[in-house]
């Protein structure tokens, strides 16, 4: 993807636009994750999309004071779905697959790791993850997480420390697989 620079460039007497490379992010997923993005992205596409767009042709058609402010909030929609649509696409098209291990590597944490920890008496499984398919209520703990950024430099046996709110906790790496 480009953009164009707000400078122009001179060349053999005419002003030219040039195009400067945006800085894409690639986003690691897992294989599980890129189906459901699929889904979504084919539903958004197929259903929701026509539905919005067949709404706001049906709310223009009917003239009327009630139907404006309507006209409005059907618009707002359909644009994020379309916002939705293009985020998806983008991490779908800047995705790297993250492949199953079906080992353990327990002097590295990794995208992908389980992780045992221990804080307090309190012991803790989870597992780390990129930022999009972090969910805390699974106990998926993103890779950019002040919490996942300590736990990808720790080994087992070591302890990561973090300052949430004045106080600090204190994790034990007891096993990582």
């Amino acid at each position: 993807m480009f953009r164009y620079s707000k400078y122009f460039k001179i060349k053999h007497n005419y002003i030219s636009l040039f195009p400067i490379p945006m800085k894409t992010e690639k986003y690691q997923i897992t294989i599980e994750k890129k189906k459901e993005l699929i889904n979504e992205l084919k539903e958004l596409q197929e259903k929701d999309l026509i539905e919005a767009t067949n709404r706001l042709e049906e709310s223009r058609e009917n003239d009327s004071d009630e139907d404006d402010a309507m006209l409005g909030v059907i618009a707002l929609e359909k644009q994020s779905i379309e916002k939705k649509i293009k985020e998806v696409s983008d991490i779908l098209d800047n995705c790297e697959l993250i492949k199953d291990k079906n080992y353990c590597v327990p002097d590295k944490i990794e995208i992908g790791s389980n992780i045992k920890l221990k804080e307090g008496i309190k012991i803790l499984d989870i597992k780390l993850v990129s930022s999009i398919e972090a969910d805390p209520t699974k106990s998926y703990i993103s890779d950019k997480s002040p919490l996942g950024r300590k736990l990808l430099k720790a080994k087992m046996g070591e302890t990561v420390s973090l300052k949430v709110r004045g106080n600090t906790i204190s994790y034990k790496v007891l096993d990582v697989c």
